[in-house]
C-alpha cells in the first residue's frame, strides 16, 4: 500500500521531503517557472533550461519534461555571496535523482472551467436535511477554529470540480506512468519566493480541501498493484490478512498463502507532500491534516477490499472472510464481532442464505461486526449488508464460461463493508454501525438448491426458486430481515448483483433503489461529493408483477421484466417499514473486461454518507 507524508516546510527543512525520493514533481506555470528555477543551483538552472529549449517546454497546461543527471551539478551550487538559506535550498535539490516538470493551468485550481452540476444534485444541494452535511463540512464542524471567517472558503465542497480536479489529476499520474516514473517515493514540494508563495500550485492545493483531496485519491489509485502469487515475487499486495494468527480449520489455505500473502509489504510508496507552513494559518494546517487522514484511511479501505477481491475462490473462502472480519475486530477496540456459523444460521431459519451454500464443501459464514462510539451505545445504528459470494458458478443455473472466471468478484460488497468499518474505526466517527458480511460459495453437487424449489425464508415468506444465479437475492434478503431486530436507523446493503444494472449504467454510476426518498436523496448526495455517483430506479407496485408466483409468495427472478428492478423489488419485500436501500455495484466494484480489476468502490460514497451521519450525531 502507498501512503502520503505530510511535511510543514520552511527554508531549514524541506531536505527531510526530497530523502529517499525517486522523483521530485514540481507543478509548474509559464509565469511561475523563472522563480522555480531560482531554487536550483546556476549550473542545475542553466542544465534545465537547456532541456526546456530541447523538449521545447514553457510550462503550459498538460507539457510535461522528465530532467535527470541533476546529481552532475551536486558540488556546484551557487556563490557563497547569495543568502546562505537559499543555497542550502539548492543544495538539497541537487540531491534530487529525477525532477518532471508538468505544466498545470490556474483555472484547473479554481475550477472556474469545471462543468455544472446536474440539475439533480443542484436541487439536494440546497436541502436543510442534516444527512446532507457533506465530507468537508464534517472536517470543519469536528472542530471550531474550521468554522472561522478564514477558512469558510475551504469547508465548502463542490462536487462537479472535484470530479474535473481528479480527472486532471489522472491525467497527471497517467503521463508520469508514461515517461516510466513510478509512483513510489514521489515528492510535491512548493518551490516558491515570498512574491509566489499565495500562488503556488502546491500551496494552492494544500489550502483547498477538494484539491487536496482529489490529487490524493488519484495518487492512490494509479499507485494501487496486486502483486499476486508468482513464486519470484519478492513482495506482492497487502492482501495479508490483519493479523497473522490463523485457527487449526485454515491450515491448509495459509499453507498456500504462506509463500505469497504473508511475504507482503504494507507500505510500498510514499508521496511526500512539502507545504510552505508561513503561509498557512493553524486552521488551515488543521483542516489539510485533516484532509490527509480522510484520504489516507479510504485509500487503506479502499485497497483492502481491492485485495480480497482479486483473490482466487481457493484462498478467499467464506470461512477466510470471517477470519478477516475477527482480525478487525482484534485491530479496533471500538469494533466487535460474531460469526454465526451453519448451524446457527439453521437454528435461525435462514434457508435462503443456507439454500446459496447448499452444494459448496465451503461452509456458510455470517460475520456480524459492531462498531460503536462511544456516547452512543443505545443510539440506533446504520446497519451495512455485504454480499460475500466468494464464487459464483450460477449453480444448476450454470453461467457462460468465458464471463465464470469474473465470479471472485462476487463477494465485493463484503470487502466494502469490512473496509468502511475499518476506515470508519480508524477516523473514530460519531455513529453507531453494524457490518454484516453475508458469506456463501454458490456452487454444484447433488445437494445444491434447484429451479423450482420452494424456500421459507428467515421472515417465514416464501420464494419459488426460478434461477439459482438469481442467489445474491437470497443471501441478501434473510440478511436484511435479520439485520431488522438491531432496530437500526437505515440498512443499506452492498451487492455484485445484476448483469442488467451494467446494461443499465455501465461502469461509471451504481445502481440504487430504496423505500425511503430521504435516504436515497442523501446517498446520491454523498455519491456526487465523493466522487463515487449512484443513480435511483424506480421500485414502482407495476414492477412487482413480475415476481408474482403461482406456487409461493414471490419468485426470485422476473419474467420478462428488468432485472435489476425485480432484484430490487424482491429486496424490499424484506425491508418492510424500515428504511432501507440497495445498492447494486455490478458494474462498478469491478470490470468484467479486464482481470484485477476491483475498484472498491462504493466505499468513497459510503463513508461520505456516514461522516454526514456523524455531523448529524455531533449536532
Amino acid at each position: 500500500m502507498i501512503k502520503a507524508n505530510l511535511i510543514w516546510a520552511n527554508e531549514s527543512n524541506k531536505v527531510e521531503t526530497l530523502e529517499d525520493s525517486d522523483c521530485l514533481l514540481i507543478l509548474t506555470t509559464p509565469e511561475l517557472l523563472a522563480s522555480q528555477l531560482f531554487h536550483f543551483s546556476t549550473p542545475a538552472k542553466t542544465y534545465i533550461e537547456q532541456v526546456f529549449n530541447d523538449e521545447n517546454f514553457s510550462g503550459n497546461k498538460g507539457q510535461c519534461v522528465f530532467v535527470q543527471g541533476l546529481k552532475a551539478f551536486k558540488t556546484s551550487y551557487i556563490s557563497d555571496n547569495e543568502n546562505s538559506g537559499q543555497n542550502k535550498i539548492s543544495q538539497q535539490l541537487a540531491e534530487v535523482k529525477r525532477v518532471l516538470f508538468y505544466g498545470v493551468d490556474f483555472a484547473l485550481f479554481e475550477a472556474s472551467d469545471a462543468p455544472n452540476v446536474s440539475s439533480r444534485a443542484s436541487t439536494l444541494s440546497k436541502t436543510n436535511d442534516p444527512s446532507m452535511v457533506n465530507r468537508s463540512s464534517y472536517a470543519s464542524n469536528s472542530n471550531s477554529a474550521f468554522n472561522s471567517k478564514s477558512t469558510s472558503d475551504l469547508s465548502q465542497t463542490n462536487a462537479p470540480a472535484f470530479r474535473y480536479l481528479e480527472q486532471q489529476f489522472d491525467a497527471l499520474f497517467k503521463k508520469l506512468k508514461s515517461v516510466s516514473v513510478t509512483l513510489e517515493k514521489l515528492s510535491l514540494m512548493a518551490l516558491s519566493t515570498a512574491e509566489t508563495a499565495s500562488s503556488d500550485p502546491v500551496n494552492t492545493i494544500g489550502s483547498h480541501s477538494p484539491f487536496l483531496s482529489a490529487l490524493l485519491r488519484s495518487y492512490f489509485k494509479h499507485g494501487y498493484h496486486f502483486m499476486g502469487y508468482k513464486t519470484n515475487n519478492t513482495s506482492v499486495s497487502n492482501s495479508q490478512p490483519l493479523n497473522e494468527n490463523n485457527n487449526a480449520n485454515s491450515v491448509e489455505k495459509n499453507d498456500a498463502n504462506n509463500g505469497a500473502i504473508n511475504q507482503a509489504i504494507d507500505i510500498r510508496g510514499t508521496l511526500s507532500l512539502a507545504l510552505d507552513a508561513k503561509h498557512f494559518t493553524n486552521a488551515q494546517k488543521r483542516l489539510v491534516s485533516h484532509t490527509i487522514r480522510y484520504e489516507t484511511a479510504l485509500n487503506a479501505a479502499m485497497t483492502w477490499a481491492k485485495d480480497l477481491a482479486h483473490m482466487p475462490a481457493n484462498l478467499c473462502t467464506p470461512d477466510y472472510l470471517a477470519e478477516q472480519a475477527l482480525h478487525l475486530a482484534q485491530t479496533f477496540n471500538t469494533v466487535s464481532c460474531d460469526i454465526l456459523n451453519e448451524s446457527t444460521l439453521k437454528q435461525l431459519g435462514m434457508n435462503g442464505y443456507l439454500a446459496v451454500n447448499a452444494g459448496s464443501q465451503f461452509a456458510a459464514t455470517m460475520p456480524i461486526l459492531r462498531y460503536t462510539a462511544k456516547g452512543l451505545e443505545n443510539s440506533p445504528p446504520v446497519v451495512l449488508i455485504g454480499k460475500g459470494v466468494t464464487f459464483d458458478s450460477g449453480g444448476i443455473t450454470l453461467k457462460r464460461s468465458p464471463d465464470m472466471r469474473h465470479m471472485i468478484y462476487d463477494m465485493a460488497g463484503a470487502g466494502c463493508v469490512l473496509g468502511v468499518i475499518q476506515a470508519v474505526a480508524t477516523l473514530g466517527l460519531n455513529i453507531n454501525i453494524i457490518g454484516i458480511v453475508a458469506s456463501a460459495d454458490n456452487a454444484i453437487d447433488g445437494k445444491a438448491y434447484r429451479p423450482g424449489d420452494i424456500i421459507t425464508m428467515h421472515s417465514g415468506k416464501t420464494v419459488e426458486v426460478m434461477s439459482t444465479d438469481a442467489e445474491g437475492r437470497m443471501l441478501m434478503a434473510d440478511a436484511i430481515s435479520y439485520a431488522k431486530q438491531f432496530s437500526p436507523s437505515v440498512i443499506i446493503d452492498i451487492a455484485t448483483l445484476t448483469g442488467a444494472t451494467i446494461s443499465a449504467l455501465g461502469h461509471k454510476a451504481t445502481a440504487l433503489f430504496s423505500n425511503a426518498p430521504a435516504l436515497e436523496s442523501a446517498l446520491v448526495e454523498a455519491g456526487e461529493l465523493a466522487n463515487d455517483r449512484c443513480w435511483p430506479f424506480p421500485l414502482w407496485p407495476e414492477y412487482q408483477d413480475a415476481i408474482t408466483s403461482q406456487h409461493a409468495d414471490m419468485m426470485n427472478a422476473g419474467i420478462n421484466s428488468p432485472g435489476a428492478i425485480s432484484a430490487g423489488c424482491f429486496l424490499s419485500r424484506f425491508a418492510d417499514g424500515t428504511p432501507w436501500a440497495h445498492l447494486d455495484v455490478a458494474g462498478t466494484a469491478f470490470t468484467y473486461t479486464k482481470s484485477l480489476s476491483a475498484t472498491g468502490r462504493p466505499i468513497p460514497l459510503l463513508l461520505s454518507y456516514l461522516s454526514s451521519c456523524a455531523v448529524k450525531n455531533n449536532q
